[in-house]
């Protein structure tokens, strides 16, 4: 094969067919520069025209015993680069699209969460004021100031046992107030030690 212009589409279709490579070379050069500004004008992405024209001529190459029946060689190149590229493009907004739901479920999520755990702190608070003095202390000290139960009994001057049955009764007073206003949560998230 001497000049790229020597030899129509079909010829070169006839010659890959029989596993020629200087021929599906030949129809690579020929196409590629038309391909690469259609393909551009597409997908919007430098990156994507070299991915989408190998993806084209593979296709050549492995369907290369189907070529001879291709009565139009340049049409049929074209359309398999009209849908190579506008599958992309449909996946990419796809994708898009998929991206912007997550996007929005998690930020749903994020400020349900935020919202409930505002009004779970608001009850929590709520539920520490209603306790009696002794319970809310020796409660304000373990969890506020980081204390355990033997530095409680020690500045309080109470026994331990004393220091751990109110920390378990505040617990509990803190988890039915917060079951009466809806919120479950588990008693472990009120246990001290």
């Amino acid at each position: 094969m001497k000049d790229n212009s020597l030899y129509t589409d079909e010829q070169l279709f006839a010659l890959i067919a029989t596993g020629d490579e200087a021929a599906f070379e030949r129809l690579f050069y020929r196409y590629l520069p038309k391909l690469q500004l259609v393909i551009r004008k597409i997908v919007k992405q430098e990156a994507v025209v070299n991915d989408i024209i190998h993806d084209i001529f593979l296709n050549i190459w492995l369907k290369r015993e189907e070529l001879p029946e291709i009565s139009s060689p340049a049409s049929w190149i074209y359309r398999v680069m009209y849908n190579r590229s506008l599958t992309w493009v449909e996946r990419q907004q796809l994708h898009k699209r998929k991206q912007q739901q997550l996007q929005a479920v998690t930020t749903t999520n994020d400020a349900e969460e935020a919202v409930f755990f505002a009004e779970t702190s608001r009850l929590v608070r709520e539920a520490i004021r209603k306790m009696p003095p002794q319970t809310q202390r020796i409660y304000l000290l373990s969890r506020e100031s980081g204390l355990r139960i033997p530095e409680i009994a020690g500045n309080l001057g109470l026994s331990p046992n004393t220091v751990k049955n109110t920390l378990v009764r505040a617990g509990k007073l803190i988890r039915d107030h917060l079951r009466d206003h809806g919120i479950v949560l588990p008693l472990l998230l009120f246990t001290f030690y």
